[in-house]
């Protein structure tokens, strides 16, 4: 049974295991940010709270530094770069994911995603291969295990993304539904994070190489799921006749922080989560003449980062 105060070697586990690496990615350090104490072992370390955060914002700090925690927070960013380290209360872990935060808890192979969607992940089709990246993972294909009308699955997507997103439909040329007015329920959902016509294809041909639609039908009956619409995603789209949801970015990577919150409730029913979901303050734009100075204890790629 776990215990009440999780130490940070727990706490590092459990992320490392939602968030296993992606292959062949550029990722950030995992320990991002360690305390340089001596005697320091995340074994021994307990902590009652954990602060979740996209970016390192001045919400980010605030719950970093409330006096009303007993111990110094574990941290976690999905974009840790900006992180001022003098900030932190002193004795803070901060972990950070990019590369496998954005693969699997936002839109792409995001299995957690697809099971709450009522998607069968017993014969999900993983779409595999984007750049110059032949490994990773940008989407997953599956069948619905009860057909839904599309605007029916539109509001589910909605309440699970918090109200976000919007659907696309192109104007249908289906006999039957121009006869009585009703679309053919969605079967399948793409789940992916990217939207060219490329894409589109790649989960056409999943489909027909699965015998879930026909070997020359069309995708009105597949919901392609992503973050961001693209002019020339939606014109793909309407060619092939497909429906889809646009999320939205921020959205995406919200779920994701939502997602972590409630594992880790689940986890530890008596560990403080704290979720900063505030939007990060714009940047000033740089002087071509000055460079932004190193600092000293950024850690390079692969290393540890301390304070």
């Amino acid at each position: 049974m776990p215990s009440p105060a999780p130490t940070h070697a727990e706490i590092t586990a459990f992320f490392q295991r939602l968030l296993p690496p992606s292959a062949n990615a550029r990722e950030v350090p995992f320990l991002w940010h360690s305390p340089r104490h001596p005697a320091y072992n995340p074994s021994l370390r307990n902590t009652t709270t954990v602060v979740l955060s996209i970016t390192p914002t001045a919400g980010f700090y605030t719950a970093n530094n409330d006096p009303l925690w007993t111990s110094a927070p574990v941290c976690f960013l999905h974009r840790p770069w900006n992180l001022e380290r003098r900030a932190l209360r002193r004795g803070s872990l901060v972990l950070a994911s990019h590369a496998s935060f954005d693969e699997h808890l936002t839109v792409g192979w995001n299995a957690s995603l697809a099971s709450r969607l009522n998607l069968d992940l017993r014969e999900a089709v993983c779409i595999q291969g984007y750049k110059d990246n032949p490994d990773r993972k940008i989407g997953l294909v599956a069948r619905l295990q009860q057909p839904l009308p599309a605007q029916i699955l539109s509001q589910l997507l909605k309440d699970e993304f918090n109200g976000a997103g919007e659907l696309y439909q192109a104007e249908t040329s289906d006999a039957g539904a121009l006869e009585t007015g009703v679309a053919a329920p969605v079967c399948i959902v793409a789940i992916m994070n990217a939207f060219h016509a490329e894409e589109i294809q790649r989960v056409l041909e999943a489909a027909r190489a699965k015998d879930w639609i026909g070997s020359e039908a069309d995708g009105s009956s597949v919901l392609y799921l992503t973050g961001a619409a693209r002019d020339y995603g939606l014109a793909a789209i309407a060619e092939v006749n497909m429906p889809a949801f646009r999320v939205g970015h921020r959205a995406c990577e919200e779920w994701g922080i939502r997602f972590i919150a409630e594992q880790l409730r689940h986890e530890w029913p008596n560990l403080d989560v704290v979720q900063v979901l505030e939007a990060e303050e714009p940047a000033e734009p740089k002087s071509k003449k000055t460079e932004r100075p190193i600092p000293a204890d950024m850690p390079a790629s692969g290393t540890l980062g301390t304070s």
